[in-house]
């Protein structure tokens, strides 16, 4: 028996030679202030300087790209992604439909996702893929994000194979590592049936003793808390019952523990109750070949109607009110924060996740919690590859790869801004928007 290396950081194409781009405003991700009039070098998929034109110059013989007027990025991380096809629509094999929803992503610049959980269904061709990629095979390895995965998430299920003692999450754990999942997540619903503590702290303990970071879905404070008592490494979603007190948030920071707070993920469940207007926005229009299923169900006004009079959906509108007053309080208390949001989890059940157009929606909940523009933007770039352990990407400085997004106005003034691409490189390769789902 053998097992073949798979590289962790190569995980796109690059393009080859030397490429300059001038003359943009460059936000690098790192939280300074962006640099005016910048170049950035670019040598085989890599930034090899950046800075200043007057200080950078175009090497002899590199393919310059003029950007007068534009804001270069780093290409967003989305921390908690999903790209689980729609059963309601095609049966398995889902790779084709997966590769679709991870080209959208690329679309609207998200240029690496970390997907925090496949389901049994889909998970053997999610590990396919990203180890494809890795090795520079198949479909996804240009105009797609680099793709980061944990497995089928360790949730509370009875019987013999189920998650019910110690051993059996140790047992779900280890079937992760010939797997080689970039993360662990775990899940708690704050219901009786659900993981017991005791069983919480095995599997975060096995996942630590094999190098792997994990990751818990929670709604509830107290889950929050029995998660970062057991050893948690981050929150992957806000708490969203009441407001998060003094002593957890001391208790995050001393042993820390991120947070991805996935605002719009509580907004998905409510704000189809009528007919959203972005239904009509060319930027949301993009990613229609992807969308349309989802879009004409949520059009049907039998539908809105349910949604106007289901409590649980009504009750999701609080829950994101005390999710943004908690994100502004971790925030502000300096608990790592990084971009994600549950988008594209089970089409079929949870509508109106729209992989790459919610990541915008997001940064502007984020914004609208209280962080700046740059804040938010370091969460979905430098913080995010940092929590997320995404080596090589974040940040636009020598040695990192070559992802960019190009804006047609600063961020930095208005967070929509974000929507403004010009184009997107991953690797320094220039993706082919159309390819994606897009438009040139």
């Amino acid at each position: 028996m053998f097992f073949v290396v798979i590289p962790t950081t190569d995980a796109q194409t690059p393009a080859p030679g030397v490429i300059a781009f001038t003359n943009a405003r460059v936000i690098d991700g790192t939280g300074g202030p962006a640099i005016e009039q910048a170049t950035i070098i670019v040598r085989n998929g890599k930034i090899d300087a950046v800075g200043p034109s007057a200080s950078v110059t175009a090497p002899a013989g590199a393919m310059v790209v003029n950007l007068s007027g534009k804001t270069v990025m780093p290409g967003l991380i989305n921390s908690h992604a999903h790209i689980d096809p729609d059963l309601s629509v095609k049966q398995p094999p889902n790779r084709d439909e997966m590769i679709q929803r991870l080209k959208t992503y690329a679309t609207y610049g998200v240029t690496s996702v970390m997907t925090l959980g496949f389901e049994t269904y889909d998970e053997a061709d999610g590990f396919y893929l990203r180890d494809m990629q890795r090795l520079n095979i198949g479909p996804i390895v240009t105009d797609a994000p680099r793709l980061y995965a944990s497995g089928r998430p360790i949730l509370f299920r009875p019987g013999p194979t189920g998650n019910e003692t110690p051993d059996d999450a140790r047992i779900d754990v280890q079937r992760h590592v010939p797997l080689r999942a970039d993360y662990i997540k775990l899940h708690l619903d704050g219901v009786p049936a659900d993981l017991k503590p005791d069983v919480i702290a095995a599997a975060i303990d096995e996942a630590h003793k094999h190098g792997m970071q994990t990751a818990i879905h929670i709604v509830y404070l107290r889950d929050a808390k029995l998660a970062i008592e057991r050893g948690v490494d981050v929150i992957a979603h806000s708490v969203r019952d009441m407001d998060i007190d003094a002593a957890t948030i001391a208790e995050m920071k001393r042993r820390n523990v991120a947070l991805i707070p996935t605002l719009v993920r509580d907004r998905s469940v409510f704000i189809y109750e009528n007919l959203p207007d972005f239904f009509k926005d060319p930027f949301f229009l993009r990613g229609l070949p992807v969308y349309k299923h989802e879009v004409d169900l949520l059009s049907d006004p039998a539908r809105q109607q349910r949604m106007r009079t289901d409590a649980a959906t009504q009750d999701s509108k609080r829950q994101l009110a005390q999710g943004i007053k908690n994100l502004k309080m971790l925030s502000d208390a300096g608990i790592a924060i990084a971009m994600g949001s549950d988008s594209s989890s089970i089409p079929d059940r949870n509508l109106g996740r729209w992989a790459g157009y919610n990541e915008h929606i997001e940064l502007e909940l984020m914004v609208s919690a209280g962080l700046t523009p740059m804040q938010a933007l370091t969460a979905a770039t430098s913080t995010a590859a940092r929590v997320m352990k995404i080596d090589g990407v974040g940040t636009l400085q020598a040695g990192k790869w070559a992802d960019l997004v190009v804006l047609n106005a600063n961020p930095l003034t208005d967070i929509k801004n974000t929507r403004q691409i010009d184009s997107v490189y991953i690797g320094g390769r220039k993706v082919n928007m159309a390819a994606a789902g897009g438009t040139n």
